[in-house]
């Protein structure tokens, strides 16, 4: 029994191709969970279990092992049903907002759960994926492309808190920098994801876009993170694209026709907001929320059908987009 629960556990340690590990990491991670062996055990199993299961050798020495790229995923207990109508979901939908190499390593899962479900003879769950859509209400965008590699390190580091050595294209048209990347978290945000970290020993946080690292290599130094840092906190501050004359929170108060302010009763702007009634179909919505890019982007979505009242450095923001607008058109107008 000893030797078949060593074997499952060095089943599950070994990692995906192209990563790999070798038998001294396999050694010590084994001991370290009840199971000690020598290394020459660890070869003369895993040469075993290579003619049962999908497991490749680098054939170096000493060797490095993992499971082939394609592998299907090997786990007990089995998948049932609520976990694969999960996955079928999660490939479904989840992978229209995220880059490809995102969700490259639950194919496996993916794979097995389309089995799963195909082999059912029960129809109301083999036809529910018929039965339920998603739509976005923004306007859709094709995720940027994030290398697989790189993404499979980044993982890797910020799970480890180990630092990364990544080269960085910048939005501007400098040449690639090499940074020493200390991973802090991610951040999804429609279709691109954002690494937050700090760079070498600075202390500033840094937002990276993953599809702009060209590359990145996993470094034996723990990640430097401040003790001081919450991302909760800093998404607050800074993740919801503040405004360049941000003032953190700002009471909003706007004009709105009545019919289109119907969905604010329901989904309010905020705890405190307020609708009370102005005259001819028209109401007024007044609430307290951060001043962000995205409540710009909000607001200019309704087109005719609002007028920002307050704050009034706003409402001059948004009469200067209107005039500077009316200019553009008429200009493509003559």
């Amino acid at each position: 029994m000893d030797t078949l629960l060593r074997h499952w556990h060095m089943l599950r340690l070994l990692p995906r191709h192209p990563r790999k590990t070798s038998t001294a990491e396999l050694e010590s991670a084994l001991d370290g969970a009840g199971y000690p062996t020598s290394r020459r055990t660890i070869q003369r199993d895993l040469d075993k279990l290579s003619s049962a299961f999908p497991l490749v050798s680098d054939g170096n020495k000493p060797s490095g092992w993992s499971w082939q790229a394609d592998a299907e995923n090997f786990d007990v207990p089995g998948m049932d049903t609520a976990t694969a109508l999960t996955f079928y979901m999660v490939d479904s939908y989840l992978k229209r907002l995220l880059p490809s190499g995102c969700v490259q390593s639950l194919q496996p899962h993916i794979r097995r759960a389309n089995k799963q479900l195909q082999n059912l003879e029960s129809s109301g769950i083999k036809d529910w994926p018929q039965k339920v859509r998603i739509i976005s209400r923004t306007q859709q965008l094709k995720p940027p492309s994030v290398e697989p590699e790189v993404m499979e390190v980044v993982y890797e580091a910020l799970f480890h808190d180990r630092q990364l050595l990544g080269t960085y294209n910048s939005r501007s048209n400098k040449p690639q920098t090499d940074f020493v990347i200390n991973p802090l978290g991610l951040i999804f945000s429609d279709p691109v994801i954002y690494l937050a970290a700090t760079l070498w020993d600075y202390p500033d946080v840094r937002l990276l876009a993953l599809h702009r690292l060209e590359s990145a290599r996993l470094l034996k130094d723990g990640s430097r993170r401040p003790a001081d840092f919450d991302l909760d906190e800093y998404l607050g501050a800074a993740m919801e694209f503040p405004s360049e004359h941000s003032e953190g929170t700002i009471k909003l108060s706007f004009l709105m026709a009545a019919d289109v302010a119907h969905h604010l009763r329901e989904s309010p702007l905020s705890d405190n907001q307020k609708i009370s009634k102005a005259e001819n179909d028209v109401v007024r919505v007044s609430a307290t929320v951060n001043d962000t890019r995205q409540l710009r982007w909000w607001l200019l979505g309704f087109g005719s059908n609002i007028e920002v009242l307050e704050p009034l450095s706003l409402r001059e923001e948004f009469v200067g987009m209107v005039q500077e607008m009316r200019q553009r058109y008429q200009v493509r107008a003559e």
